[in-house]
């Protein structure tokens, strides 16, 4: 009997390892199986370790075409070496009107669209196809507009709670998002600086890295970062390279660079200095080498660049190493939203949901339809 039961256990343990590896479009087909499999799929536990085996994996890039026709998907999945990832099946969910688009973060991303003049913010999982609309915030110093308005979305790690802070420039005070509570809060800061300087020179190549979002800015001729603490809801000021050190203000890039915060300056020749922050105001110029084409994203040590004739091309700033990558897509050259392009997001697919409590019954219908879907 006692042979039996490890028998069961270890069969169960081996369904377990092998659905924790599976792509998330097998997984959300599988909850349709049966009761037993649909509970461990929602688990949370599972989808915790089902991120964490995704991390594990190689990079996958998630592309949007702001421009595709309607005839086509605007969203392709690769791999590192620019192949289709089989796993994507045909994502055909469109966003018209893309403003910002902010992610990923455990493979969500944060949308803004403009809505009748207005702005309508989300968030969304290309895995699951789910899409959270947010609630309506206003500011009582200013209405949404695009002036000096910025967006940051990340995690609170201590209470998992997924958040999004819209912020000002202009004014001494900001919003912030919560999954959890599913409302904004207004709330007052003390973040010193120049308004006109740094609504100017903000770049918008920002970055988030383990709980806290950080924008690049400079104010006199001095830098500094602005990072936002999603779990204490605070700014904080972090002091940039030193004082005597150029930076070019229209082409710097603030980026992840080997988990940590980096900047990438540009400079005269096609030379770009990195600069590694080691702690909060703590930096070091790592590398210095030649760069040749657009960069469109930075990602462990590697950075993506895009040639003349849209191709994606890696290149490891440790080893210089280059590769090209095997895909070609009309666009990749601009990364606006609002005039077209397409958009390069490092990405590792999860099954995080985003549904509010209450919405997460399992629907036999929305089964069959997800099965015949090809979900």
């Amino acid at each position: 009997m006692a042979t039996s039961d490890n028998s069961g256990a270890f069969l169960e343990d081996l369904a377990n390892e092998i659905l924790l590896n599976l792509p998330v479009k097998s997984l959300l087909r599988f909850k349709c199986v049966c009761k037993k499999w649909c509970a461990l799929i929602e688990d949370p536990k599972f989808t915790i370790e089902h991120l964490n085996c995704s991390k594990k994996k190689p990079p996958q890039f998630l592309i949007y075409d702001y421009g595709a026709p309607q005839d086509a998907p605007p969203v392709t999945v690769i791999f590192d070496n620019g192949i289709p990832s089989p796993s994507q099946g045909d994502n055909s969910q469109r966003f018209g009107a893309i403003k910002t688009l902010l992610g990923s973060v455990d493979g969500l991303f944060f949308l803004e669209r403009e809505i009748d003049k207005g702005s309508l913010c989300s968030l969304w999982n290309p895995a699951t196809r789910e899409v959270r609309h947010l609630p309506a915030a206003t500011i009582e110093f200013q209405p949404f507009d695009d002036s000096g308005r910025h967006f940051g979305f990340g995690l609170d790690p201590m209470t998992k709670d997924y958040k999004v802070i819209y912020h000002y420039l202009r004014d001494e005070c900001a919003t912030v998002y919560s999954c959890s509570r599913d409302s904004w809060k207004i709330f007052k800061h003390d973040v010193n600086y120049n308004y006109r300087d740094c609504e100017r020179n903000v770049l918008y190549n920002n970055t988030y890295l383990n709980g806290s979002y950080y924008w690049l800015l400079t104010e006199d001729r001095t830098w500094k970062i602005i990072s936002f603490d999603f779990g204490k809801e605070m700014f904080v000021e972090i002091k940039g390279p030193p004082d005597d050190y150029y930076i070019d203000v229209w082409s710097a890039n603030l980026i992840l660079f080997d988990d940590s915060v980096a900047i990438l300056n540009f400079l005269e020749g096609r030379v770009i200095d990195v600069w590694v922050m080691i702690h909060p105001g703590v930096w070091n110029k790592f590398v210095t080498f030649n760069w040749f084409e657009p960069i469109e994203i930075c990602y462990e040590s590697s950075l993506i660049l895009v040639t003349k004739d849209s191709r994606l091309l890696s290149y490891n700033v440790k080893t210089k190493n280059t590769k090209l990558l095997e895909f070609r897509l009309p666009g990749t050259s601009s990364t606006d939203p609002e005039i077209g392009g397409s958009g390069i997001y490092y990405y590792k697919e999860s099954l995080v949901t985003i549904k509010r409590q209450g919405n997460c019954k399992l629907d036999l219908n929305d089964c069959l339809t997800k099965m015949v879907a090809g979900y």
